[in-house]
């Protein structure tokens, strides 16, 4: 998954603790807080404090400010989600704190007042960049008052405690609280030149796809190219009719943007009216929809084969870190393959010789689900003309098969995330495919595949490789084994003599990514680094600038 250009939402956002978690933490650490400070303060700073300032402290500096902010920030942005909101105010606490610190070793009375700025500067700005990340740049006029919120209350406190105790004046306030103004009206211009750049060379805005991705909206992506993808159609008929629908486009980008959801709209498609679920075939996200809107073109190009009786056996074949397993019915052929270690493949690499209308070559995409896979076959490398030799001679060994009766039982499960079973027996031989609507397989699911190996010749464990959810992606460690074991006795419960057939058409006009997604991951990648180390030097040259 290192490709797909998720880790920051797998590792950052989809693993925030629960609400009652981060409130506990806010309220729990603010007199852990309050005391490291009061201790730090009295031990190195020329002050001396009275032990009453701990309470005080930690409710007026370190917990007021911060609730008050979380609680605002979710009600004045609808779409931003609580937790996700007090999850920020736990992270400005830590930085406030980090200041108390630092301020407990400032020589001067003048640092000290430049320290209290900073923290209010760098709260200020933490809550712009993130609150723009995650709900658009097109609430920047609510986003700035709102991050203002924290460094107002905590200026109001000062003054109110210690200020005006000290001599310090109200438009000297407002001369620093300028400044903050100022640096914020900096970072907005950042921003939005970051975002202008990504969109000259994507034409996308970075912020909206971000924020898009965060509260999983559906968009159509203002790129790609028209074309006409194949999908393919594998029927099995025992009396019901099993429609498997193996499109030649890839699940993605991600989400609901393009065709983030396509494998699991496909399958509730399928499965309104019927029984269904979707292949994954050998492509890359250069095969991604750009329109999540063209899965109904895709839905509509599943066919309806004629289907035969008879079928070969399952065979099997294993060519160092690549595994085959096939059939041929009527003279066409089914191949699942897997090869150890490798996301995607151009289309090409298979099948450039090979007619869509007699094979089906599904990519059973079962590495584990959160292995970081980033490598992708390309077409006319040395490493693409190994797998062709292979799948080639693999090709051969099917031609000819003897076949036999065809008898098959399938069930499909369509809960949170949908699974299928079929199973087959043809000439003596019993065989298991099963299938989850996941991105990878979990180590239960590999588990479970070996104990149905004890019950089956062979098992064919697959995956859809879907990017329909970002959460699932980051969070997914087991799966609903119950189930699975459920759904696979069904389907044996249900053999009976069966029919299957193979056919092929091709989509309405839609728009795939195509070299797009090239542009948009390289841009995207590019300028965030240009945007974490920009932003690094802006606040270096701040620090420097404040003292």
């Amino acid at each position: 998954m290192g490709a797909d250009n998720v880790d920051i939402f797998k590792h950052i956002v989809f693993r925030l603790p629960s609400l009652p978690v981060q409130i506990a933490a806010m309220v729990g650490l603010s007199p852990i807080y309050a005391t490291l400070t009061y201790v730090a303060l009295n031990e190195f700073a020329p002050v001396e404090l009275q032990p009453w300032v701990v309470p005080v402290g930690a409710f007026v500096i370190f917990l007021a400010p911060f609730l008050v902010a979380a609680e605002l920030f979710y009600h004045a942005l609808p779409d931003y989600p609580r937790h996700w909101s007090y999850f920020l105010a736990l992270t400005t606490q830590l930085f406030l704190f980090i200041y108390a610190l630092i301020l407990s070793g400032a020589d001067t009375g003048l640092n000290a007042w430049r320290i209290v700025w900073l923290a209010l500067i760098t709260v200020s700005l933490a809550n712009v960049m993130v609150l723009t990340v995650s709900v658009g740049p097109e609430r920047l006029r609510r986003i700035v008052p709102l991050s203002l919120v924290q460094p107002l209350l905590l200026i109001g406190t000062f003054q109110f405690f210690i200020g005006r105790n000290v001599g310090v004046s109200e438009a000297s306030l407002l001369v620093n609280f300028g400044v903050l103004l100022v640096v914020v009206a900096v970072l907005v211009g950042f921003l939005k030149l970051f975002d202008y750049l990504i969109g000259s060379n994507a034409d996308v805005s970075a912020f909206a796809l971000t924020s898009g991705l965060l509260k999983g909206e559906r968009s159509a992506l203002d790129l790609g190219y028209p074309a006409r993808p194949d999908v393919q159609t594998l029927t099995v008929d025992n009396g019901r009719e099993l429609t498997l629908a193996a499109p030649w486009i890839h699940p993605g980008p991600l989400g609901g943007f393009g065709g983030g959801e396509l494998s699991s709209e496909v399958i509730d498609e399928l499965n309104d009216a019927g029984t269904g679920f979707f292949l994954h075939v050998p492509c890359t996200h250069k095969e991604d929809l750009a329109d999540p809107a063209d899965v109904t073109k895709v839905v509509d190009a599943i066919g309806n084969p004629e289907t035969v009786s008879a079928a070969s056996r399952l065979h099997a074949a294993e060519y160092d870190d690549l595994e085959f397993y096939g059939r041929t019915i009527d003279g066409k052929k089914i191949v699942f393959f897997e090869a150890e270690g490798i996301d995607d493949y151009h289309p090409g690499v298979f099948m450039r010789d090979v007619s869509k209308d007699d094979v089906l070559l599904v990519d059973m995409h079962n590495h584990h689900i959160h292995a970081e896979l980033d490598r992708e076959i390309q077409y006319g490398t040395e490493e693409a003309d190994r797998l062709k030799r292979c799948f080639d001679d693999f090709l051969e060994q099917l031609e000819g098969a003897e076949t036999f009766p065809y008898s098959a039982g399938f069930a499909v499960d369509c809960g949170d995330h949908p699974l299928m079973a079929l199973v087959e027996e043809v000439g003596g031989q019993r065989t298991l495919v099963f299938g989850v609507d996941t991105n990878g397989i979990t180590d239960d699911l590999r588990a479970q595949r070996e104990r149905f190996k004890g019950e089956f010749d062979e098992v064919i464990l697959f995956s859809t490789d879907t990017h329909a959810s970002v959460h699932d992606l980051a969070n997914m460690d087991d799966f609903d084994i119950e189930t699975v074991t459920n759904t696979v006795r069904r389907a044996a419960d249900r053999i009976s003599d069966a029919r299957i057939g193979l056919t092929n058409d091709r989509t309405d006009r839609l728009r795939l990514l195509k070299l797009d997604y090239s542009g948009l991951v390289f841009s995207v990648n590019i300028l965030i680094r240009l945007v974490i180390i920009s932003l690094a030097a802006f606040y270096v040259f701040l620090v420097l600038w404040v003292f």
